[in-house]
């Protein structure tokens, strides 16, 4: 596993705070639209004013958190995919266009995404490269098996508490389970 699940759990925290931040500003948007009716009947048009610059303000605040939070649940997302990808590898180098081409996308947004994920400490046991992506095999002593896939009975090289798909016939399989 290459994903730090210490840094998916802060982001999740996150989005708890954000989602009572979004109801805290619902609440104090729709008050400040009821007295700004208030102020209305009452001919206070300073007061109007004022209430509904925060009212808009209050309302802006909880779209924007809205947006980020999505935003930040689209990145787990995709750290997701990287690790099933990195998991999945079988040699331990994997190049940013075949990233790319397995994801895709173009290759300049596979490296800007990866070098953020590096970053900000999701994804780990990987050496970024000029071409490719090392991954740190998370076996000890980096050892690799040697398995018979079940489905066609292709020998298939995965690293040890590793997995893989078969090269001839692309069953999933897992080095522990073998």
């Amino acid at each position: 596993m290459y994903l730090n699940k210490a840094a998916i759990g802060a982001y999740k925290y996150t989005n708890i705070f954000i989602i009572s931040f979004v109801g805290f500003t619902t609440f104090i948007g729709f008050w400040m639209f009821i007295f700004s009716f208030s102020a209305a009947s009452k001919d206070h048009t300073a007061a109007l004013f004022l209430f509904n610059v925060m009212n808009v303000g209050a309302t802006g605040a909880g779209v924007w958190v809205i947006i980020w939070r999505i935003n930040s649940q689209r990145r787990i997302s995709r750290a997701r995919l990287y690790n099933s990808l990195f998991e999945e590898d079988h040699d331990g180098i994997l190049t940013y266009e075949s990233i790319a081409s397995m994801l895709g996308i173009p290759v300049s947004r596979a490296v800007s995404e990866l070098m953020w994920y590096y970053e900000k400490n999701i994804l780990r046991n990987l050496t970024l490269g000029r071409t490719a992506v090392r991954v740190d095999l998370m076996a000890p002593n980096n050892e690799f098996l040697t398995v018979i896939c079940p489905t066609c009975g292709a020998h298939v090289n995965l690293r040890k508490g590793g997995g893989g798909r078969c090269d001839h016939c692309g069953t999933f399989m897992r080095a522990k389970e073998v």
